[in-house]
């Protein structure tokens, strides 16, 4: 029953906190038991219980009850592979969602090694919009997470084409995340790059991803400042 399972992923996050809290005396029980239902829930054929598992496995990572190791064997496997070309529509673009999501929260290793090949296929899933779309929204919090060299060499590529996309709500999101992308890279590359890439979304024929450039011109050019000569910074909380 669909409504057991997704009430059972509710209840997850307070067992694992309970785990934890009496780890000696019930070490792997957690990991052994626990986690393989969080990650097996994210591929259910329920709408509702996938969403509360995925809401359950955010949680999970933002209180840090699932250790490294579990995250690099347990779960990015599983996102890679709900990833996959041949891999529900739906499922896929919830697991892109997650893997953007819970970058932040794994840090820069695991991101790079383990995320980022994945997401960088999944800027260019020419089947499907809705995939791109999420890319694009979650692009500047990938590129924040792996630096700038990461963002440079491999990213930077693919956003190129993402704002340029035939569907213009792919644009829009491109235009909304532009400062954190610009954020990432280095001076020479907004001015000689970014600022030209910018330019074509101003001149968008979607008044909706004109409006979204617009909206995102100030903080992009906020991105220019030289913090030693104009005693001004932008610090993303």
């Amino acid at each position: 029953e669909p409504t057991v399972r997704a009430e059972l992923m509710e209840q997850v996050p307070h067992i694992a906190m309970f785990c934890q809290e009496n780890r000696p005396s019930i070490p792997y029980a957690f990991s052994k038991y626990l986690l393989p239902i969080v990650v097996r829930y994210l591929a259910d054929q329920n709408n509702q219980v996938r969403k509360t598992s995925q809401a359950a496995l955010l949680v999970l990572l933002e209180q840090e009850l699932i250790e490294r190791y579990d995250v690099e064997t347990k779960v990015c496997p599983v996102l890679i592979d709900l990833t996959a070309p041949d891999s529900n529509d739906d499922v896929k673009t919830e697991a892109v969602a997650i893997m953007c999501k819970m970058a932040s929260m794994v840090g820069k290793d695991i991101t790079e090694r383990l995320v980022l090949p994945r997401f960088c296929e999944m800027c260019c899933d020419c089947r499907m919009f809705h995939v791109r779309k999420v890319c694009a929204a979650n692009f500047g919090d990938i590129c924040s997470v792996v630096g700038q060299q990461a963002t440079e060499e491999m990213l930077l590529p693919r956003f190129f084409q993402l704002c340029s996309d035939n569907v213009w709500g792919v644009r829009k999101a491109c235009a909304e995340c532009f400062m954190a992308v610009s954020c990432a890279t280095s001076q020479e590359v907004r001015r000689t790059k970014l600022s030209t890439l910018f330019i074509n979304l101003i001149s968008d024929p979607s008044r909706w991803v004109r409006q979204a450039a617009f909206q995102s011109l100030g903080p992009f050019i906020s991105t220019f400042a030289n913090p030693s000569s104009s005693s001004q910074y932008f610090k993303e909380e």
